[in-house]
C-alpha cells in the first residue's frame, strides 16, 4: 500500500511524502522539497531524499542525482529525518536550485 500526504511548509514550498508500506513494514520512501517557480509558473521539485535503487540517497535538481546521505538504518526514523531536513533547510536548498537555474544548468 502507497500512502501520500503533502506538507504545505511555506507559501511557496511544499513537501510530498511518500511511504510504500507492505504487511505492515516500511519498504520504500521518498521525502521531496517542492518550490512554486515563478518563471514556470508551477511547482518544480527541489531536493528530494530517497530509496529509489536500494540505498537512501539524496538528488537536488539541476544540482547532483543519488548523493550518498548519512541517515539512520530504520526506514522510518530516516524518512522522519529526512523530512526536518528539508524542512529545516529549505531556502538554502531552493536558493542553490535558483542559482542553478540562473547559470543554465
Amino acid at each position: 500500500m502507497v500512502r501520500r500526504r503533502e506538507v504545505v511548509i511555506g507559501p511557496d514550498r511544499r513537501l510530498r511524502v511518500t511511504l510504500e508500506v507492505e504487511r505492515g513494514k516500511l519498504r520504500s520512501w521518498a521525502v521531496q522539497l517542492e518550490w512554486w517557480d515563478p518563471e514556470e509558473g508551477r511547482f518544480v521539485w527541489v531536493a528530494r531524499y530517497d530509496t529509489s535503487g536500494g540505498r537512501v540517497h539524496r538528488d537536488r535538481n539541476r544540482i547532483a542525482s543519488h548523493e550518498p546521505v548519512d541517515l539512520p538504518e530504520d526506514p522510518g526514523e530516516a524518512a522522519k529525518v529526512a523530512e526536518r531536513e528539508l524542512s529545516l533547510k529549505a531556502e538554502e536548498y531552493i536558493e542553490a536550485y535558483r542559482a542553478a537555474k540562473a547559470q543554465g544548468r
